[in-house]
């Protein structure tokens, strides 16, 4: 059975009032499970069912692309369409915020709600990974690093600033100014923390490696325990 109560303790231990001030647990057709508090129960309800609507959207659309044949040709043939492979993590940014869903079952998603940097010029964007897809987002380090929200939440809990190590180049010679400025951003990379790196990457990074963390805390609770989210099409 789920401890509803423990897991909220779980999730509102881990929220941060910039970089991810809401988590919640929920099922795929909207209910909730365990949330962070405090929180306005109407507003996270409307959120649920709006995640719901999303994700089940884009888990068909995966698994009706993963059941097509990888060759029009063999259509033909049902053994070459590549196996349904479930939704894993569906990634939503808006302008304002980003919301990260995760499931840890197959009927139990684990939602975050992050901050966005104030200057942020995405409006809308969707991002869908099964099972096996590459990690969104790219957990490269870009070459030119610009004040971010995370930075500062990040500095000030580590009483410290982060250096850049960024210069301008003068106009001039664009293969060796190109060159340089490669050379130079790969020997800053090398020697960054790995927070460092974290923070020039972003805050929908840190964002994930968050969920992330917490999924894996959270599966391998549930498979200590034989816990099984069962099928809530029946749940009032």
């Amino acid at each position: 059975m789920l401890n509803a109560l423990k897991l909220s303790e779980l999730l509102a231990k881990n929220v941060d009032p910039q970089l991810y001030p809401r988590m919640f647990v929920m099922s795929p057709n909207g209910t909730l499970m365990a949330y962070s508090t405090p929180v306005d129960i109407k507003d996270l309800r409307d959120q649920a069912a709006l995640i719901s609507m999303a994700w089940k959207e884009h888990e068909t659309q995966h698994l009706t692309a993963r059941r097509q044949p990888s060759n029009p040709d063999d259509d033909a043939d049902p053994d070459t369409a590549r196996p349904p492979q479930g939704l894993e993590t569906l990634t939503i940014e808006f302008q304002s915020n980003n919301i990260i869903v995760r499931a840890i079952q197959p009927k139990l998603l684990l939602v975050l709600v992050g901050g966005v940097p104030p200057s942020r010029k995405i409006s809308f964007k969707i991002t869908a990974e099964t099972y096996g897809d590459p990690r969104y987002p790219s957990t490269d380090v870009p070459s030119s690093p610009s004040p971010t929200l995370e930075s500062a939440a990040l500095d000030q809990a580590a009483d410290g600033e982060l250096s850049s190590g960024e210069t301008s180049n003068p106009s001039g010679d664009e293969s060796g100014a190109s060159l340089k400025r490669k050379q130079k951003a790969a020997s800053v990379v090398s020697s960054m923390s790995q927070r460092e790196k974290d923070v020039k990457i972003g805050a929908l990074h840190i964002q994930r490696k968050k969920i992330d963390a917490l999924t894996e805390f959270i599966r391998r609770d549930f498979d200590e325990r034989g816990f099984v989210m069962p099928d809530d099409s029946n749940f009032p």
